[in-house]
Order: C-alpha cells, then sequence, then structure tokens
C-alpha cells in the first residue's frame, strides 16, 4: 500500500526531471536528442545582458596581439574571461577579438568578439550554445539592419543564424549595444538539419563554383572545409561543381539534376531577400561570397546557408549611388565590381526561365508580406522603439544619436556620391519595392 501511495509523487519528480533534462533539446525520429542551439536565448523578445570579466590588467593589448597572430597566421588564439548572461555565470570561457571591415575600420574599443564557453572547460555551454559572436553593427546607425535580414531568413525556416539584442559590459563598464549571433558549427547544423555528419564548406574568399578539373586541391583557395577536416574528402563538392559547368547536357536535363541535389527552392528565397534587402555584401549580389554549403547526409542535398547581413537595405557600396541601388535587376543586379563567372547563378537565375518564373513567384510573396512598405515601416518603428534607450547610452558606437534616428527614415551623407552615403532603411524599401514591382511586370511579359 506504501508503494502505491506515493507511486504518483515519485511519477511526478521523474517527469518533472525529464522536462528539465530535455529543456533546449528537440528529438530526431530514433528518439536520439539533439540541442536546438539556444532557443529560449535566441528567440526572446528582449535585449540580453552580457558582462564580460577579463582578470588580466592588460587584456585589451593581449586581444589585439591576438588578433595579429589570427590575421597573418589563421591561428585563433582565446583568453580567459568570465562571462555572465543575464545573471547566469559562466567562468574559464574563451574571448577573442573577430571580423575583418568590422574590426580594422570601426573607430574606438567597440570590437567585434567570439565567445566561446567550452574552449577552456570541456562541454561548458550556455543553453546548448558553445559559441556566440557578438557583432558590433559596423556602418549601419540604426543598428538594427542585420537583425530584420536575419529574423526575415529564419522566418521562412531558411538555414541562417539567428541574432538578438544584447548590452555589453565589459569589466563593468558598458561597451555599447551588439547583436549576439550564432555561428556555423556543429550544433548549428543539428538543429537545422537534424545532422553534422556531412560536409561543411566556407564560401570564401571567392567561391564562384568555376569547375576546374577533379582534384580537389585546385579549389583551396575558393573554399574552407570546415568539418570532416581529417578526412578531407572534397570529392562531393567537385561532383557539384561539375554538375553546374555540364553545358552538354539540356537546360531540362541540368534542372532536373539541379533539383535532385540541391535544395534550390529554400537558396532562391535566400536570394530573393539578399536583392529586395540590397544585402550587396553576398553571393546573388556583389560578391560571391559570405554563405556556407552543406551536404546534408540525411537528404543528400546541397543546402545553402546565409550569413552577414550587416550591409543590408545597401549600407556600403563602392561603385553606385543611391537611385542606382534602388534600381538594381531583381534578378541578377547589373553592372557589379565582379565580373567573373559564377555558373550556379548565371544557369539558373541568368537564363533559366523555369528558374526565374519560380523566383518571381518568391518575390511576389516576399513584396507581399516582409517587404510590404507599410509592414517593413512598423517592423522598424518596432524594432527602433526597443533599443533606443540602449543606442543612446551606447558612447562607443560608430555613429551619432541624430544618425541614429534620421538612419531610420532618410539617407545620411550624399546619396550621389558612391560609397559616402547610407540609405535610410524606409526609404530604401520604398523606393526599391517600388521598382522591383515595375520591373516584375516587364519580366511576366517576356516569361509569360
Amino acid at each position: 500500500m506504501i508503494r502505491i501511495i506515493y507511486l504518483p509523487a515519485i511519477l511526478t519528480v521523474c517527469m518533472l526531471f525529464q522536462s528539465q533534462h530535455s529543456a533546449g533539446q528537440s528529438t530526431r525520429g530514433s528518439g536520439q536528442k539533439i540541442s536546438d542551439n539556444g532557443k529560449a536565448f535566441w528567440e526572446k523578445d528582449t535585449i540580453h545582458v552580457i558582462r564580460i570579466h577579463f582578470s588580466q590588467c592588460n587584456y585589451w593589448d593581449s586581444l589585439g596581439y591576438y588578433k595579429k597572430i589570427q590575421d597573418s597566421l589563421a591561428i585563433s588564439q582565446y583568453m580567459e574571461a568570465t562571462v555572465t548572461i543575464d545573471g547566469d555565470v559562466k567562468r574559464t570561457c574563451g574571448l577573442r577579438f573577430k571580423g575583418e571591415s568590422s574590426y580594422d575600420f570601426y573607430p574606438g574599443k567597440k570590437k567585434p568578439f567570439r565567445i566561446k564557453f567550452d574552449k577552456f572547460r570541456k562541454k561548458q555551454d550556455y543553453l546548448g550554445i558553445e559559441e556566440m559572436n557578438l557583432n558590433n553593427n559596423f556602418k549601419d546607425p540604426t543598428m538594427i539592419r542585420e537583425k530584420i535580414y536575419l529574423d526575415i531568413l529564419n522566418k521562412y525556416n531558411l538555414p541562417a543564424p539567428r541574432g538578438a539584442f544584447v548590452k555589453l559590459y565589459v569589466n563593468d563598464k558598458y561597451w555599447g549595444l551588439y547583436l549576439a549571433t550564432e555561428s556555423i558549427d556543429k550544433h548549428f547544423l543539428e538543429s537545422r538539419f537534424g545532422d553534422r555528419s556531412g560536409n561543411l564548406f566556407q564560401g570564401e574568399p571567392l567561391a564562384n563554383f568555376v569547375y576546374f578539373g577533379n582534384d580537389q586541391d585546385k579549389y583551396y583557395n575558393k573554399y574552407v572545409l570546415k568539418s570532416n577536416t581529417q578526412k578531407n574528402d572534397w570529392s562531393d563538392l567537385v561532383k557539384f561543381i561539375k554538375l553546374l559547368n555540364d553545358t552538354l547536357i539540356s537546360e531540362d536535363e541540368f534542372l532536373r539534376r539541379l533539383d535532385v541535389a540541391f535544395d534550390l527552392e529554400k537558396c532562391l528565397r535566400a536570394w530573393a531577400v539578399n536583392n529586395l534587402i540590397g544585402n550587396i555584401d553576398a553571393f546573388n549580389m556583389f560578391y560571391p561570397h559570405n554563405f556556407y554549403f552543406y551536404h546534408d547526409s540525411l537528404t543528400g542535398k546541397w543546402s545553402w546557408i546565409s550569413l552577414d547581413g550587416n550591409y543590408s537595405f545597401a549600407a556600403w557600396n563602392p561603385i553606385m549611388n543611391l537611385p542606382r541601388l534602388h534600381r538594381m535587376n531583381v534578378l541578377i543586379p547589373d553592372s557589379v565590381p565582379y565580373q567573373g563567372a559564377r555558373p550556379l547563378l548565371d544557369r539558373t537565375l541568368g537564363k533559366n526561365p523555369t528558374v526565374q518564373k519560380r523566383y518571381l513567384e518568391i518575390v511576389r510573396d516576399l513584396i507581399e508580406n516582409d517587404f510590404n512598405p507599410d509592414k517593413m515601416d512598423q517592423l522598424i518603428d518596432s524594432l527602433s522603439l526597443r533599443i533606443r534607450v540602449s543606442v543612446y547610452a551606447d558612447t562607443n558606437k560608430m555613429y551619432s544619436n541624430t544618425d541614429f534616428d534620421t538612419g531610420l527614415s532618410d539617407p545620411i551623407g550624399d546619396p550621389l556620391d558612391p560609397g559616402n552615403f547610407i540609405p535610410g532603411l524606409k526609404s530604401f524599401n520604398a523606393e526599391r519595392i517600388k521598382f522591383v514591382k515595375e520591373q516584375i511586370q516587364e519580366l511576366q511579359n517576356r516569361l509569360y
């Protein structure tokens, strides 16, 4: 009788333990637990507080020294620090500077960081997150460009990092408002694909998908293998690139094979977002880089992973004035700095009518929803209201409070001088969508 009386209590405790143990995790069909990579952090509608504390008195000089080593020798060296996130203390974490332009050309001390929770303490994480980037919103007086970009991609379940606003304190001093973003690592792959065993390539520095033969070493200066590095087998990537460059098959057969090997639909939506939002530093826009390419071992398909949206809303460009940026071609922008071949882009949006039709349907959907000027204006107002106090208090920021308020709607600088202006969010979106609608009508007359 005693066992029967206490059984419900025992079951309750067991269920509670199981619930706590499973928090922040999802389950595969096989029953294996996989991390959701910090969903509770990334999707919370708030500004997080992160406090970094270095015990070393010369920590800033050391961080700069290690960054020079990283840039010259490609060796990442971390410093030990205590990281407190929303009151949760994580000791002996790894910290280092990150970034290129955002590090080299950002004035003052508001440099971008990377946190590696398990660098010095094995298996340490924060809500399933082992690595986190702290981006300094370089070239963005509004500080919401990349947040909008990443949120739209994730809304459509497109593989891309999630982003969350962070008030950063370094040794108890307010360092400024940052955007924390996910790292593309094994936990990211698990949370998006339920699999991390496939090959993951980073498209750097100029990953143009041009075929150079079957020897994989000919591709080492175009891509970086980020997983399965000991095995170092690039044959799947070389095989895919060879398909893209096979001009002996018909366009219909090419598209059939491409759809088998590649998640083209999601890639087209990611490219459409890049185009509409003016993310000029992207593969289908000005430069063939800033993406990851993952070979999903469960589906056998390649997937496009987007990242780096701080230049969204055409935050910086070296060749076009603002009116030309408004009128960029909705398929492939004209007169981009990179003039080399990009077979994946050229053989799809460049000249395949079937793909172009599929793409334009996606563009129309995005214009009706996320890029509708009224809806975009509401989103901009909502995000700017959320961060305004934190922005005003940020004395390390790159732009003034006036620039923050002006940049939400109107351009800063001379709109006719390429490289010396930053478009306003609302006005850029309104003018861009107005032009794209007109161009879609012209394309429909040709394609249908």
